[in-house]
């Protein structure tokens, strides 16, 4: 029994190390072609491997596709998670930390970054989850708005009635019913604009040119912060 248990644990081993050189050799294709570069025989080809042997890791390419982009996600929301954990700097400097790790990863993996939000539409199976990793990487932004606003007695509306209502089914649909319309607005907004940013940074829209992405992404984030009446955040 003793051999059998060794003999399993050596074909466990053995099947976690070839799961992680198909994930290294098909995010090596994605970064270099894109991830319509990505298929089972190429990632086969490059491991020296028959197709029908990664085929038993991964049903089909759709399969494979869906998992890396789950782990790309991952590391996107690790090393933004990772930039501000230990930070204990104010929540606005806490902030930039956070959308600094965005845009950096971003700029060092920029065809990983367009599988996730340019690319999909096309080359991504339909069935791959709209619920992301991510998704803890805007609970810590909401997190620091919060405790900017508590900080500061901040307004608890945003001015507008009818937004007010839209953002607090938002921060429900979020699974944060306690976060008032002005913070689920700022984080919205940072959100969506520092994504927007970087993207025009990645087509190269700033190239050649006097505009600074930081700089228009720190101007983002003082317009959040005055959002939630915060003049010196």
């Amino acid at each position: 029994m003793t051999n059998k248990a060794q003999t399993m644990g050596r074909r466990e081993r053995l099947r976690v190390q070839t799961l992680q050189e198909i994930e290294d050799a098909s995010f090596a294709i994605i970064d270099a072609d894109g991830i319509h570069g990505l298929s089972v025989a190429a990632v086969a080809r490059d491991m020296a491997m028959s197709a029908p042997a990664v085929y038993r890791y991964f049903p089909s390419r759709d399969a494979l596709a869906a998992h890396l982009v789950t782990l790309a996600y991952e590391q996107l929301a690790a090393a933004m998670i990772q930039a501000v954990e230990r930070s204990r700097r104010a929540p606005r400097a806490r902030v930039s930390l956070l959308v600094t790790a965005y845009r950096d990863w971003a700029l060092r993996y920029r065809r990983r970054y367009g599988m996730l939000f340019g690319e999909r539409e096309a080359d991504l199976p339909s069935d791959v989850t709209t619920q992301t990793p991510l998704d803890q990487a805007m609970a810590l932004l909401i997190d620091m708005l919060v405790v900017a606003q508590n900080t500061m007695r901040a307004s608890t509306t945003s001015g507008d009635r009818a937004l007010d209502g839209q953002l607090r089914l938002w921060s429900q649909d979020q699974q944060r019913p306690d976060v008032t319309p002005p913070v689920a607005c700022a984080a919205i907004l940072i959100w969506s604009r520092v994504h927007g940013i970087v993207s025009l940074e990645l087509t190269g829209m700033f190239d050649n040119q006097s505009l600074e992405a930081q700089r228009l992404i720190d101007l983002e984030i003082d317009g959040a912060f005055q959002s939630l009446g915060l003049a010196n955040p």
